[in-house]
């Protein structure tokens, strides 16, 4: 019986810890995955390998696909890592504050 109820409750302690979402802003038009991003505040939900972006002014929202990846260590804070490729301002990954979790994108 303690086993079931540990199990349960590490399998109601991963579906919550999905459902935790991150605030990021974007400075300039920006490119992650297949998906473009207008400047501005996003709040970034992760549900495995999809990951939303939702306008917090406008409450719309995007979905695209990232690899995760674990760090070695905790990130102190939520960053968000981009590069000019061709003129085009590209998120290649999201570091996800408080967690070992970032967020890779083609």
């Amino acid at each position: 019986m303690k086993t079931k109820f540990l199990i349960a409750f590490a399998v109601l302690g991963l579906s919550l810890a999905s459902a935790r979402s991150y605030t990021i802003n974007v400075d300039a038009p920006s490119q992650a995955g297949t998906l473009q991003l207008k400047p501005g505040e996003y709040k970034v939900t992760v549900d495995g390998t999809k990951v939303k972006f939702t306008e917090a002014n406008s409450g719309k929202s995007q979905e695209t696909t990232a690899k995760v990846e674990a760090n070695g260590k905790k990130f102190d804070a939520t960053a968000v890592e981009t590069a000019n490729v061709n003129g085009v301002n590209k998120i290649n990954e999201i570091d996800l504050g408080g967690t070992t979790t970032k967020l890779k994108f083609d």
